[in-house]
Protein backbone atom coordinates (compact mmCIF):
# COMPACT_ATOMS: atom_id res chain seq x y z
CA UNK A 1 0.00 0.00 0.00
CA UNK A 2 2.63 2.33 1.16
CA UNK A 3 4.38 1.93 -2.62
CA UNK A 4 1.09 3.07 -4.58
CA UNK A 5 0.89 6.22 -2.69
CA UNK A 6 4.37 6.91 -2.96
CA UNK A 7 3.73 6.88 -6.76
CA UNK A 8 1.03 9.20 -6.45
CA UNK A 9 2.78 11.72 -4.66
CA UNK A 10 5.54 11.51 -6.59
CA UNK A 11 3.01 11.32 -9.91
CA UNK A 12 1.44 15.05 -8.04
CA UNK A 13 4.98 16.53 -7.73
CA UNK A 14 6.37 16.20 -11.33
CA UNK A 15 2.69 17.56 -12.48
CA UNK A 16 2.95 20.76 -10.36
CA UNK A 17 6.62 20.86 -11.26
CA UNK A 18 5.19 22.14 -14.92
CA UNK A 19 2.98 24.66 -14.29
CA UNK A 20 3.72 27.59 -16.49
CA UNK A 21 3.10 31.26 -15.28
CA UNK A 22 1.50 34.23 -17.83
CA UNK A 23 1.76 37.64 -16.72
CA UNK A 24 1.03 40.83 -18.80
CA UNK A 25 1.27 44.46 -18.51
CA UNK A 26 0.28 47.66 -20.13
CA UNK A 27 2.13 46.66 -23.91
CA UNK A 28 3.23 43.39 -23.11
CA UNK A 29 2.60 39.80 -22.33
CA UNK A 30 4.64 36.83 -21.24
CA UNK A 31 3.78 32.89 -20.89
CA UNK A 32 4.58 29.65 -23.20
CA UNK A 33 2.54 30.25 -26.61
CA UNK A 34 -0.66 27.22 -26.37
CA UNK A 35 -1.89 28.06 -29.56
CA UNK A 36 -0.95 28.89 -33.19
CA UNK A 37 -3.37 30.47 -36.13
CA UNK A 38 -1.94 30.06 -39.31
CA UNK A 39 -3.96 32.33 -41.35
CA UNK A 40 -2.82 33.47 -44.73
CA UNK A 41 -3.10 37.17 -44.46
CA UNK A 42 -3.79 37.52 -40.28
CA UNK A 43 -1.44 34.70 -38.40
CA UNK A 44 -1.84 34.84 -34.66
CA UNK A 45 -1.01 33.21 -30.93
CA UNK A 46 -2.51 32.64 -27.67
CA UNK A 47 -0.65 32.70 -24.12
CA UNK A 48 -0.73 30.37 -21.50
CA UNK A 49 -4.16 31.82 -19.75
CA UNK A 50 -5.19 33.66 -23.20
CA UNK A 51 -3.54 36.31 -21.70
CA UNK A 52 -3.31 40.19 -23.39
CA UNK A 53 -1.67 43.16 -22.55
CA UNK A 54 -4.05 46.04 -21.11
CA UNK A 55 -3.75 48.05 -24.14
CA UNK A 56 -4.85 46.49 -26.77
CA UNK A 57 -7.37 43.92 -26.93
CA UNK A 58 -7.22 40.14 -27.47
CA UNK A 59 -10.72 39.28 -27.32
CA UNK A 60 -12.77 36.61 -25.63
CA UNK A 61 -9.57 33.88 -26.34
CA UNK A 62 -6.72 36.40 -26.12
CA UNK A 63 -5.93 36.05 -29.93
CA UNK A 64 -2.42 38.10 -30.53
CA UNK A 65 -2.15 38.95 -34.50
CA UNK A 66 1.22 40.01 -35.76
CA UNK A 67 2.17 43.64 -37.36
CA UNK A 68 3.92 44.54 -40.38
CA UNK A 69 4.10 43.07 -43.81
CA UNK A 70 3.06 39.67 -45.04
CA UNK A 71 6.53 38.71 -44.91
CA UNK A 72 7.23 40.42 -41.58
CA UNK A 73 3.88 38.38 -39.94
CA UNK A 74 5.08 34.93 -41.89
CA UNK A 75 9.04 35.55 -39.75
CA UNK A 76 7.41 36.57 -36.90
CA UNK A 77 5.14 33.52 -36.95
CA UNK A 78 7.66 30.99 -38.01
CA UNK A 79 10.08 32.30 -34.73
CA UNK A 80 6.79 32.04 -32.54
CA UNK A 81 6.06 28.39 -34.21
CA UNK A 82 9.67 27.57 -33.06
CA UNK A 83 9.58 28.74 -29.61
CA UNK A 84 6.30 27.10 -28.79
CA UNK A 85 7.73 23.53 -30.44
CA UNK A 86 10.69 24.30 -28.05
CA UNK A 87 8.19 24.71 -25.05
CA UNK A 88 9.92 28.21 -24.57
CA UNK A 89 8.52 31.12 -22.24
CA UNK A 90 8.53 34.39 -24.67
CA UNK A 91 7.19 37.81 -24.10
CA UNK A 92 5.77 39.30 -27.03
CA UNK A 93 5.39 43.29 -27.57
CA UNK A 94 2.54 45.46 -28.97
CA UNK A 95 0.31 48.18 -29.55
CA UNK A 96 -0.96 50.64 -26.55
CA UNK A 97 -3.84 51.93 -28.53
CA UNK A 98 -6.49 50.50 -27.27
CA UNK A 99 -7.18 48.53 -30.30
CA UNK A 100 -6.38 44.86 -31.68
CA UNK A 101 -3.69 43.39 -30.03
CA UNK A 102 -0.93 43.31 -32.34
CA UNK A 103 2.96 42.26 -31.98
CA UNK A 104 5.87 44.10 -32.85
CA UNK A 105 8.38 41.90 -31.25
CA UNK A 106 8.39 39.02 -29.76
CA UNK A 107 11.53 37.26 -27.82
CA UNK A 108 12.28 34.45 -25.65
CA UNK A 109 12.90 35.32 -22.21
CA UNK A 110 13.71 31.78 -20.14
CA UNK A 111 14.92 28.53 -21.07
CA UNK A 112 18.13 29.20 -23.10
CA UNK A 113 20.09 27.89 -20.98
Amino acid sequence: MKTPLLTLVFLLMFNFSFVTQATAGVTWASGKITSLMASATNPAIRLTGNISPDRCSGGTYGWLYFAGTAEEKNRIYATALAMSLSGKTVTVYTNGDDTTCRINNIQITSGLN
